[in-house]
């Protein structure tokens, strides 16, 4: 359908990451609905260097999630180098190196990671080029519009990243400062994706079909980066490759169905991260299953509340939905 490099990609739709959200069973749960590339959770440089026992865990990727891209994070480009080492001496399988100039949280920028790479495009330029050359497989830049709007440096920057030889570039039509609030500008970048030698991946409020044709149409994006919107709404993946491949829209999530994807979620995270760990997790995500849908106060109460087992989950799911359509 599409290339990175020699990669093909069979899909219009990339999932994104998410701290805290994208780990391995998340990616496994997704891949089923037709998402095309999975990113990890975004991964200390530090942590990787100086293997941090909870760092190396986002490094527990299976085969079948491929094709996968590694997100690293770092504002030091000799820590960004040793951790891109790291990955390709100890063999851990991915298909790209991605590098987070995006994430607008004061602690990853406070240490001039993330978003705050972008305000130093010399050095930016540099660790790029580095990057690029050190990597056994090929890189990618997930960025913002700029840090803020003092500084929307983002058609300057993609000019750097693809000098430096980058494959894909990412884009989160926000800047830094405005987090993940207000209407993202796709504006800023019309036709950007005509422009570029390179793919470009378009994010930012993409919670129905109806958003991701607006964000490709000013964009002339390759593919659609899903977040937000598809935490706990799985068939958004399938209704936009239905989309982008027939040009009809069939977006109507089934309470029945949800359960149902709800308690295979469940099912994965528990398998990777064990039952203690992956419920407290599940009491966050659980309730997204069943946005705007009938009894969707009262049933995120209660998973919210009283959710300590799956057992849990399920009898109030059951207690909810029955299994009838």
């Amino acid at each position: 359908m599409w290339k990175i490099k020699n990669l093909k990609i069979n899909s219009h739709v990339v999932l994104a990451p998410m701290a805290g959200i994208t780990s391995s069973a998340y990616r496994k749960f997704m891949r089923r609905f037709g998402v095309g590339l999975v990113y990890t959770e975004m991964i200390s440089d530090h942590g990787i260097v100086y293997q941090n026992e909870e760092t190396l865990s986002y490094l527990n990727i299976e085969e079948s999630e491929r094709p996968l891209a590694i997100q690293i994070f770092g504002g030091d480009k000799e820590y960004l180098l040793k951790a891109i080492k790291y990955i390709d001496e100890h063999h851990i399988p991915h298909d790209l190196i991605d590098i987070n100039l995006a994430c607008p949280v004061p602690k990853v920028t406070k240490s001039g990671a993330g978003s705050k790479m972008l305000l130093n495009l010399d050095y930016l330029e540099e660790c790029m080029q580095e990057i690029v050359k050190v990597s056994r497989s090929p890189v990618s830049a997930k960025i913002r519009l700029g840090f803020d709007n003092e500084h929307i440096n983002v058609l300057e920057v993609c000019r750097i990243l693809e000098k430096a030889g980058v494959s894909l570039i990412a884009i989160h039509a926000r800047t830094a400062k405005e987090l993940y609030s207000g209407e993202p500008h796709f504006d800023l970048i019309k036709d950007l994706g005509k422009k570029l030698s390179v793919p470009l991946i378009i994010s930012g409020n993409i919670f129905n079909v109806e958003d991701a044709i607006k964000a490709k149409e000013i964009t002339g994006a390759t593919a659609i980066m899903v977040a937000r919107g598809g935490v706990g709404n799985p068939e958004l993946i399938s209704s936009l490759n239905h989309y982008f491949e027939t040009g009809e829209i069939i977006y109507q999530p089934n309470i029945v169905r949800q359960k149902k994807y709800c308690l295979e979620f469940a099912k994965l995270l528990i398998e990777e991260k064990g039952e203690k760990k992956a419920m407290p997790i599940l009491r966050g995500l659980a309730p997204k299953f069943f946005f705007k849908m009938p009894y969707i106060k009262t049933l995120r109460n209660a998973l919210t509340e009283r959710v300590i087992t799956y057992e849990d989950l399920k009898e109030i799911l059951d207690e909810f939905i029955p299994d009838e359509e």
